[in-house]
């Protein structure tokens, strides 16, 4: 699912504000949300589809699974806390400043063509 909208993330990326409002990695996931829903809708995706980068972001930030969803995972690890000691709820209590949404997203662009260019490899694709 990811991969299937990297060209709208793409976009995004250059004018977040015109596609998601205030620059979250929060309204990225809900923007990607919104999209797949509107995939399902349209039948050409099905819910049940699974999400490697969910799992492959979990593994690649040092979590053991990735049932806090990788928004989560990709800011807590932005805010530099430690994946083996994190308490949900501590980070959820936070009062994360623009700066800090705006390393958050980096690191998921960066995470994001990581995986891309890791999926392609797998594949054997250019």
């Amino acid at each position: 699912m990811i991969l299937e909208c990297y060209n709208l993330l793409k976009a995004i990326e250059k004018r977040p504000a015109m596609f998601i409002g205030e620059a979250t990695l929060k309204n990225i996931k809900i923007f990607i949300s919104g999209y797949h829903v509107a995939l399902v809708e349209n039948k050409i995706a099905t819910e049940s589809q699974v999400e490697p980068f969910f799992d492959w972001t979990a593994r690649k930030l040092g979590y053991y699974e990735s049932t806090a969803g990788w928004a989560n995972m990709i800011l807590a690890s932005s805010l530099g806390i430690n994946p083996e000691t994190v308490i949900w709820e501590h980070v959820f209590a936070l009062q994360i400043t623009q700066e800090q949404h705006l390393d958050s997203i980096n690191l998921f662009y960066e995470l994001l063509e990581e995986y891309k260019n890791e999926i392609l490899q797998e594949n054997n694709l250019p």
